[in-house]
């Protein structure tokens, strides 16, 4: 999660360490109050990590940069273990981006800038198509009197699949379709590979990859969940257009969040 982060004024001068984990500890502490989390996970005697369901994911690192100031910097991220053993239609990034959100907004002004999401679309399966139903509906209720331009990019390691000339084409179909009359998706003239997040403790989740697709969408509102929302619809529609290898899968809105 990518932006800006003013404390505040009572928490300006806490220790920029101890700070960070008690901002890190927060997200946490959200995840559990929601149920999204199990706690530590659990083990069978033969060492078999159990998940409790709903909790299909487990959170494995985390970190970020509350340096504040009014730079765009990698404000938060968090790594989530899914058990291999676990196939579902959707990926976390929903409860990762609330409980991230969350937490920020707790100790301090944010404007989330833009969203990063690495997407391991070989582990799920299944459709999903009632619950981007049950997205576009809610994203619908927002007044279409102020739209906002977001931009999406689909960054993935260079294969087969991408080869054709049509395939970005063939995606934003797939994209439009998971909208519906919520947001409308189209083709940029040239991928703007200038407005992609690069840098960050998190970054190396970027290397091998390449863009290969890139929309701009005309949303009625911007915020994290919003971004969360195009996020989950770009990577269904990878998935059903026959990409199961991982893509990272970049939501931004102005200001560019080039210096992150």
């Amino acid at each position: 999660m990518h932006g800006t982060l003013n404390r505040h004024s009572w928490l300006e001068n806490a220790d920029a360490e101890e700070f960070r984990e008690t901002v890190m500890d927060l997200a946490l502490v959200r995840a559990e109050a929601y149920g999204w989390r199990a706690p530590y996970g659990w083990r069978t005697p033969q060492g078999k990590k159990l998940f409790p369901d709903p909790e299909r994911w487990l959170e494995c690192d985390r970190g970020g940069d509350w340096a504040g100031g009014d730079e765009v910097r990698e404000l938060a991220w968090m790594r989530a273990d899914i058990p291999e053993d676990v196939r579902h239609p959707r990926l976390p990034v929903l409860p990762m981006t609330r409980m991230l959100s969350d937490a920020l907004g707790r100790v301090g002004e944010v404007a989330v800038m833009a969203l990063c999401s690495y997407l391991p679309l070989q582990i799920t399966a299944g459709d999903a198509s009632g619950d981007l139903e049950d997205m576009r509906e809610w994203f619908s209720l927002a007044s279409p009197s102020a739209p906002v331009d977001v931009q999406v990019t689909v960054s993935a390691a260079p294969t087969k699949a991408w080869d054709a000339p049509k395939e970005p084409t063939r995606v934003l179909t797939a994209v439009q379709e998971r909208l519906g009359t919520a947001a409308e998706a189209r083709m940029p003239s040239k991928i703007d590979a200038a407005n992609l997040v690069r840098r960050g403790t998190s970054g190396e989740l970027l290397q091998g990859t390449r863009p290969m697709a890139q929309f701009l969408v005309r949303a009625r509102e911007w915020s994290p969940e919003v971004a969360a929302w195009l996020t989950e619809a770009t990577g269904d529609a990878l998935r059903t257009t026959g990409h199961s290898t991982p893509a990272v899968v970049t939501v931004s809105h102005a200001p560019s969040p080039a210096t992150a």
